[in-house]
């Protein structure tokens, strides 16, 4: 039995957590067959036998209830949990393609983190995002708070976590951290915008490693500077830019 199914559609590869009768918790297993899945396709990304994006989601009606609470023991052993969440986080966020979470029904504590370490959450508007670090007692984990109050804002973090309020998909959206859609368009809108993806892989990728650093507020401009003039002078973009005065040149005839 799997935790994370895993299929590839238009070139896009699509994770879903497959536990509905669990509602889709993330428990230590179900991280460490993520981050392998991942892992292989970074493989096929090396070796440019590549997908063109990566879509997360869940099976069933809801995307995920969080960690799952038969495996936590209530001591500070379970911050083996936090560390292995946050390995996968990271793999999420560092990986050189656009990567979209498709978020329909639950979508609370942990499944949170997992969400938002992707480039664009499509949530759908009914959704029901929750953080219940403070009612369980707990300080979240600093290295995720960081990340999350970047990506949700630091409104949407404190009715979260500091007042516990569930929100659904449309306030989350109105913030500006997630694409809002109608109930059961997530995974099609997701999977959409992903197989349409265009980008040259290397700018995508180089991109995306700017953001991480400064997502880390680790940036010095001028360590990106030689990567910037390597892409400058790339065959790649030579085409890109070929294909792109050709189609200017046809909207204008």
């Amino acid at each position: 039995m799997t935790d994370v199914h895993f299929e590839v559609i238009d070139g896009v590869a699509v994770l879903a957590l497959a536990r509905p009768e669990r509602a889709n918790a993330l428990r230590r297993a179900t991280i460490a067959e993520f981050d392998e899945t991942l892992a292989r396709i970074e493989e096929d990304l090396d070796s440019r036998e590549s997908v063109r994006g990566v879509m997360i989601t869940g099976q069933g009606p809801r995307f995920s209830a969080g960690a799952d609470v038969d495996e936590l023991s209530g001591t500070v052993d379970d911050v083996g949990f936090d560390d292995d969440l946050e390995a996968l986080t990271g793999r999420i966020a560092r990986l050189s393609v656009p990567v979209v979470a498709a978020v329909e029904g639950a979508c609370f504590g942990a499944a949170i983190d997992l969400a938002w370490a992707c480039d664009l959450v499509v949530v759908s508007r009914t959704a029901r995002l929750g953080l219940p670090a403070t009612r369980l007692g707990i300080l979240y984990n600093p290295v995720s708070m960081g990340r999350l109050h970047a990506r949700l804002g630091s409104v949407i973090l404190r009715r979260l976590t500091v007042v516990g309020e569930e929100l659904d998909g449309a306030a989350v959206g109105s913030a500006g951290a997630a694409r809002v859609v109608e109930p059961g368009a997530a995974r099609e809108v997701a999977l959409d915008l992903l197989s349409r993806a265009s980008g040259v892989p290397n700018a995508v990728a180089a991109t995306k490693a700017l953001l991480a650093t400064l997502d880390a507020e680790d940036f010095d401009p001028t360590d990106w500077q030689p990567t910037r003039h390597e892409l400058l002078a790339a065959e790649e973009r030579s085409v890109a830019l070929k294909s792109s005065r050709e189609s200017l040149g046809k909207n204008q005839a």
